[in-house]
């Protein structure tokens, strides 16, 4: 209740005050000067008036504070939007970028064994989820004259081999399941073997049935021999890493790391047709 009273008081005098400004300004205009009431009055509510500019001032000067925040927030906002959006379009670009480039790879690849092979270009939509098998899907099918046992490569070696066929896509086992061998050949000394998966995911094939006193060394490139009649004669297939005897001291076991990378692949060619026996670039390896 005081409180109530108090309250109502200091505001009755706030008003008899500003009354009394405004009487004694709009007064003052026809005299030479204020008499000794109005100068004891001016000089007590001087200290008044002061106080309520500076408050007035800043509040003003709050509210614009205020104001130019809140533009300050939305042309901030504004910018984080445009910030992210040019984000967004550098990341498309950079992929478009590094398609072009994959791209004009397998293009140059296809151009150079023209004469050899007809080649059919597919893209990687899907992966096998099972660890059993390393089965990769691919956008071609029976409508574009896809086969069971066509051999899939890219410009940098052999992939696998089709080995289900529908009306617009096919499955490929990769070189790297256990259930897959090709016919291999050490480029340079000319050592044949079977190259064949492991299970052990590790990304790695082996060579197998290596004759003991064969001269097969470390770093040294191994192709598809065409034996089987699955996949052609030449096809880079890896470098040899490590050699290891057999328990039984008769054969060795050549390690291998694939030449493609089969975690990064995204654009394949199946070879439709063979054109000639050998084949040109192919068995160049990296």
């Amino acid at each position: 209740m005081f409180r109530y009273l108090f309250n109502r008081y200091t505001m009755g005098v706030l008003v008899v005050v500003i009354g009394v400004l405004v009487l004694i300004h709009y007064t003052s205009f026809d005299r030479q000067g204020l008499t000794k009431a109005e100068e004891i009055v001016k000089d007590l509510i001087s200290p008044i008036q002061a106080g309520v500019m500076k408050v007035t001032n800043s509040i003003s000067e709050n509210m614009s504070a205020l104001l130019s925040f809140g533009k300050i927030k939305k042309e901030n906002d504004e910018l984080k939007k445009q910030i992210a959006e040019l984000q967004k379009q550098n990341n498309l670009l950079k992929e478009y970028e590094y398609q072009n480039l994959r791209l004009r790879e397998m293009l140059d690849f296809k151009d150079s064994i023209a004469g050899n092979y007809q080649l059919v270009a597919a893209s990687v939509i899907g992966h096998n989820p099972s660890n059993w098998f390393k089965v990769i899907t691919l956008n071609r099918g029976n409508a574009d004259g896809i086969k069971k046992d066509m051999a899939v490569v890219t410009d940098k070696g052999l992939v696998g081999r089709i080995i289900n066929v529908a009306e617009h896509s096919s499955d490929v086992l990769l070189i790297l399941d256990n259930n897959s061998a090709v016919g291999g050949i050490v480029q340079v000394t000319r050592t044949p073997g079977v190259v064949e998966g492991l299970s052990d995911n590790s990304g790695y094939v082996r060579m197998i049935h290596i004759p003991k006193d064969a001269p097969i060394r470390e770093n040294q490139v191994v192709v598809s021999s065409g034996l089987g009649g699955i996949f052609p004669k030449g096809l880079p297939i890896g470098r040899v890493v490590r050699i290891q005897t057999q328990s039984n001291g008769l054969v060795k076991v050549a390690l291998i790391r694939p030449f493609v990378d089969f975690n990064r692949l995204e654009e394949v060619f199946i070879i439709k047709q063979i054109f000639a026996p050998e084949t040109s670039g192919l068995a160049e390896g990296e």
